[in-house]
Parts: structure tokens; C-alpha cells; sequence
């Protein structure tokens, strides 16, 4: 299970980009980035990056190591990451217990919510049998 869950963070962060302002002149693949800009980072671009994943489009809940950065980095990691991962973990453990035969309610493909910094859908309908 926390194999699986750091790929789905991975995979498909719930935030794809963050809004940073440089506080020194930062040169980056031949480009500089001047003092006092405001810049976009696109974690979920970052997390597809074949420099740091091996086939980085194909989704591999064995992936290791797998240094995403769905959670941030550095002095902007977050502090509710351990959390979130344990939250996951029993969630979604109690969830397969309870729950069998899980499926999608309808073929459509989900709605994407409108929003450029997060990664989620509008709804997702979904079929499974109760378990005991």
C-alpha cells in the first residue's frame, strides 16, 4: 500500500503548480531568472521529468526510488505529509476491507475541476459491492 500511494502522489499530484518568488538571481538551463520574480513550478511536469523517473508516463506502483515532489521540497515541504500518508494508508486499507468490486458508474470520462494549480475531478461516480 505505501508503495502504491507514493506513485498516485507522483502520478497525479492533487497540486500540480505553486506560485514562488526568486530571492536571488537563479540560472536554470541556460536561462536566468532575475531577483524578486514571481515564477510557476509545475510539480506535476517535475514529476514526469525522464531525468529523475524511468518511463515516467507509465504509472508503476513498484517504482523505486521515487522522488516526487507531490508534498513540495526543502524549506516548502510539508509539514502534513507524514499525516496525509497515514490517513492514506488506513483509509484506503479500511476502504478495500469494506468495499469489493469496485468500478467506475459510467464510461464518460471525468471532468477535470477548472483550476490551474490542482489536479482532480469534479465527480466520480463510482459501483462496488458492500463487504462484511
Amino acid at each position: 500500500m505505501p508503495s502504491a500511494i507514493e506513485e498516485v502522489l507522483r502520478y497525479r499530484a492533487p497540486v500540480q503548480a505553486m506560485f514562488r518568488v526568486t530571492r536571488a538571481e537563479v540560472s536554470l538551463h541556460g536561462q536566468v531568472i532575475p531577483a524578486g520574480k514571481m515564477v510557476l513550478a509545475m510539480i506535476g511536469s517535475a514529476n514526469r521529468d525522464p531525468r529523475k523517473f524511468q518511463e515516467p508516463d507509465r504509472f508503476d506502483i513498484t517504482r523505486e526510488p521515487n522522488p516526487h515532489i507531490a508534498f513540495g521540497h526543502g524549506i516548502h515541504f510539508c509539514i502534513g505529509a507524514p499525516l496525509s500518508r497515514l490517513e492514506a494508508r488506513v483509509g484506503l486499507s479500511v476502504l478495500l476491507e469494506r468495499m469489493r468490486d469496485f468500478a467506475l458508474a459510467s464510461d464518460a470520462p471525468w471532468v477535470p475541476r477548472r483550476a490551474i494549480h490542482v489536479h482532480e475531478p469534479t465527480r466520480l461516480p463510482i459501483r462496488f459491492t458492500p463487504g462484511t
